[in-house]
């Protein structure tokens, strides 16, 4: 069980343990099955209660319960000493006197270890960090067990691991490292982590990828999906803005380098419909290759792709449309993209395409010039890079036919 605490703040009353020891404002020989209950003043807007641990460990058939004593109560749950945290048996908020269960927000710098059989339950919203004093520093989320948010869950860390279940109608995922399950070697579509929805069948996903390198994200979205990546936030949002390719409109001037961070890759996969959302910008934006893969229908929802970061072209740095039935019902699809990469569809789609790449001007510049007609091709990434891992030829199925398809 958690080491001994410190409660060092709380606005919600009398705090009371069961299956432990409290004096003044020390827990101590927290037990199997142990509960912090909650005081019975509700909770202001930005109100929280934090409770600072000397170690945070749950061995496996153990349970710590964090219950509510009123309305609007959350709690912060952080680790003050050097080690990682490992949960292999229940972390869970619970609901009392009548209340929502409260929020949790569980925070080790040091990284947390969801072991198999483990889990993290904090249905009224959760989020899971393992940063530091920063968003440029931390260690490790790895879940091989299940991490359920409820109706939001927010994950952030220095990187993201594992193949246990993230569960949350609506998904956070922030990170200065990759975010994947990179178990089963160039056979990469099963190397997603597992996305659910905590109930129903839609997760809405939000992207947040902002490090100094190329990063490298794989998510395997189980249900209908909503995917969201823009290059600026909402106003009043602290988390470090996307790291941007060059956007529609702009360009990068003469002597300025290809950023460091360009070259990654991402897989977006959804087992149902995947439906682009472009926030306030009206935008998806990652400097690095990018698939998006969806069993019903990929609805890119005429939001602005762009990718370019390069004007010489690299591989696997192009774009990957795959699904049976490729739309964008509220106009054209509109992709930017590297200069000499590809523009790839998996069947025609159903809306026009206009397609640019990066190129150098001839004042040095980088700036964009239309490709239409030569950017856009006939290819299904989940053919090619199967064909790659089983050591087939995948360069003889590759279709080098453009097609303009505005």
């Amino acid at each position: 069980m958690p080491g001994t605490a410190t409660v060092v703040a709380n606005p919600f009353g009398t705090l009371s343990v069961q299956g432990g020891s409290l004096v003044g404002t020390t827990i101590s020989n927290l037990q199997p099955n142990a509960v912090i209950q909650l005081g019975t003043t509700p909770g202001a807007a930005g109100s929280f209660a934090q409770i600072d641990f000397q170690g945070f460990d749950i061995g496996a058939g153990n349970t710590l319960t964090i219950r509510s004593g009123a309305p609007g109560q959350s709690v912060v749950l952080y680790n003050a000493n050097a080690a990682a945290g490992a949960i292999a048996g229940l972390l869970q908020a619970q609901g009392g006197n009548g209340a929502p269960a409260p929020v949790i927000y569980l925070h080790n710098p040091n990284g947390i270890t969801v072991a198999p059989g483990g889990a993290i339950n904090g249905l009224a919203g959760l989020t899971v960090d393992t940063l530091g004093t920063t968003f440029t520093n931390g260690q490790t989320l790895v879940n091989q067990g299940t991490v359920d948010g409820g109706s939001a869950l927010r994950l952030l860390g220095a990187k993201v691991n594992g193949g246990g279940a993230f569960k949350g109608n609506a998904i956070f995922l922030g990170t200065f490292g990759s975010a994947n399950n990179p178990v089963n070697g160039a056979h990469f579509l099963s190397n997603g982590l597992q996305l659910w929805p905590s109930s129903g069948n839609s997760v809405a996903l939000t992207l947040n990828l902002y490090g100094a390198s190329p990063q490298f994200l794989n998510v395997k979205l189980n249900g209908n999906a909503l995917v969201s990546m823009p290059s600026a936030w909402p106003g009043g949002s602290t988390s470090p803005p996307n790291n941007p390719p060059v956007l529609q409109g702009t360009s990068r001037p003469p002597g300025i380098p290809a950023p460091a961070y360009g070259g990654g890759s991402m897989i977006v996969q959804a087992s149902g419909a995947l439906t682009l959302a472009g926030g306030p910008t009206n935008n998806f934006v990652f400097p690095g290759g990018i698939v998006l893969k969806a069993v019903g229908d990929l609805n890119l929802n005429a939001v602005v792709i762009t990718n370019g970061w390069t004007t010489n072209g690299q591989p696997f740095q192009g774009i990957f449309f795959e699904s049976p039935n490729i739309i964008s019902p509220g106009g054209n699809i509109q992709v930017l993209t590297n200069n000499l990469n590809w523009v790839n569809f998996s069947t025609l789609p159903h809306a026009p395409v206009r397609a640019w790449t990066l190129v150098q001007m001839g004042n040095g510049s980088a700036g964009y010039a239309t490709a239409d007609a030569v950017a856009p091709h006939l290819n299904t990434y989940s053919i090619l890079s199967e064909a790659a891992a089983n050591g087939q030829c995948y360069l003889c199925l590759i279709n080098g036919n453009p097609v303009n398809m505005f």
